[in-house]
């Protein structure tokens, strides 16, 4: 949660608490006629209200320790930015599919597989063999560094294979998953990418089709 939204959060619950204040306020005030039933209504009304305002701070107060505590253990954990793209590269006759997976978690990260796979399908499909000019597996990155995998030309044609064969065709839940020692990073592709992968799909079951026919 950015900071903004937490600040938006904590103001709108303090002005519904003196809005809440004011509320009471009012109907004891409005209730009583002289100062001797002021003294008997508005006096009490304060003291509920503190003991309130007391227990809230004291509820708030928590929920801050227990909060700024996970925000300390998520920085202190592992942490993966990934991303799934064409890129053109040297020595490459073509575009190529490159994941990259950058650290931004304290705690370095041990990259141990990456996997494409639809959430209906009944297998992943494990991407080994990048070009050497790339990381390899496995890789250990530290924060602020940047792992790049770059496919085999014409990997994407095995990709849309396997959405053919396992996604009947559809890349509409197809996720990227980079696995660490601990930790499984789940990234899924833009819509633009999805439907590209579709078309790849499309091509490899024709080519199928045919050389069947």
């Amino acid at each position: 949660m950015s900071w903004k939204k937490e600040k938006a959060i904590l103001l709108s619950m303090g002005a519904l608490l003196f809005g809440l204040m004011c509320f009471i306020l009012g109907i004891a005030f409005g209730a009583s006629s002289d100062q001797t039933e002021f003294s008997g209504t508005i006096l009490p009304v304060l003291s509920v209200v503190g003991t309130w305002v007391s227990g809230l701070g004291s509820l708030g107060a928590v929920i801050v320790a227990l909060w700024l505590a996970e925000k300390q253990r998520r920085a202190e954990s592992e942490l993966l930015e990934l991303d799934l793209g064409f890129f053109i590269i040297p020595f490459a006759s073509e575009a190529v599919l490159m994941i990259s997976a950058v650290s931004k978690g304290k705690r370095p990260s041990e990259i141990n597989s990456v996997s494409i796979y639809g959430k209906t399908a009944n297998a992943k499909m494990y991407l080994v063999n990048f070009l050497p000019c790339g990381s390899q597996l496995p890789v250990n990155i530290g924060y602020g560094k940047k792992a790049s995998f770059f496919c085999e030309v014409g990997f994407e044609y095995q990709i849309g294979e396997y959405i053919s064969t396992n996604c009947n065709g559809s890349a509409k839940e197809l996720e990227l998953c980079v696995s660490t020692t601990t930790e499984n990073f789940i990234y899924s592709p833009d819509a633009s990418m999805k439907k590209t992968l579709e078309a790849f799909a499309a091509k490899s079951k024709s080519k199928l089709e045919s050389s069947n026919g």
